[in-house]
């Protein structure tokens, strides 16, 4: 006769199921994490937006992300660091698209003067920093004007004055501009490609000397009148001498 056979314990098989249930999103999660680490993730397309001066092939190298580079894991704070360590970049944005692109967005200084000092040149960015004129192609050093001291060498206050008023100059202006000249007492002097000097003062009230000298401009140029020079150092009264030499307040 055989020996009765044991109950079944139910509550067996209810943690047998409970643990599966847990098993399975682990081996789910831990597959898919797997998964992040596969070419799938390579950075195959690594586009460049917002490069004017600098190359984009250069922003990528500053940013050192290579095709083999695993766009999940990449942390984009850590990129725009980077990127920043070139003065010629203000800011800059570092954007995922799963899963194989990133988007490197740079916004660069803008260039609005050249100095020469000693023999080496470099770029007057409008915030007065001082950009490395490698960077910029030739035909961007040749749009710019030339800036320097009335004496000796520029200081640092002197570019700050000197990047304030030439990049409140409406572009139309700031194209004829060849030269500026900063004195001692900041006094600012600008040279235009006819040859008209423009007396800026010293330095404040940099976008009402700017509007002044725009406005004083397209007076001549409608009226026909030929300049010899203008003055907006005091830009609610400008006033512009002519090449007779006889001096009006347009």
């Amino acid at each position: 006769m055989s020996e009765p056979r044991a109950p079944y314990d139910g509550s067996v098989r209810r943690r047998r199921l409970v643990a599966l249930a847990l098993l399975v999103p682990i081996a789910v999660a831990t597959a898919a994490w797997a998964l992040t680490y596969t070419p799938v993730f390579d950075a195959k397309h690594v586009r460049v937006q917002g490069a004017v001066t600098l190359r984009p092939d250069d922003v990528r190298s500053l940013a050192q992300v290579e095709p083999s580079t695993n766009v999940f894991h990449l942390q984009p704070d850590a990129v725009t660091a980077r990127l920043l360590t070139d003065p010629w970049i203000a800011s800059a944005t570092v954007a995922k698209d799963l899963p194989d692109t990133v988007v490197l967005t740079v916004v660069e200084r803008r260039p609005v003067g050249v100095i020469d000092a000693m023999g080496d040149r470099a770029v007057l960015a409008s915030d007065g920093t001082m950009l490395p004129a490698s960077a910029a192609t030739a035909d961007t050093i040749a749009t710019l004007p030339s800036v320097e001291a009335g004496l000796g060498s520029l200081d640092d206050t002197q570019r700050a004055a000197a990047a304030a008023l030439l990049s409140a100059l409406d572009p139309v202006v700031e194209q004829r501009v060849t030269h500026l000249t900063v004195g001692q007492d900041l006094s600012e002097s600008l040279t235009l490609r006819d040859g008209v000097t423009v007396d800026a003062g010293t330095p404040g009230n940099e976008d009402a000397k700017a509007t002044a000298l725009r406005a004083v401009l397209r007076w001549a140029t409608t009226g026909g009148h030929v300049l010899a020079s203008v003055d907006v150092s005091a830009p609610d009264a400008p006033s512009a001498t002519l090449a007779d030499g006889s001096t009006l307040t347009p």
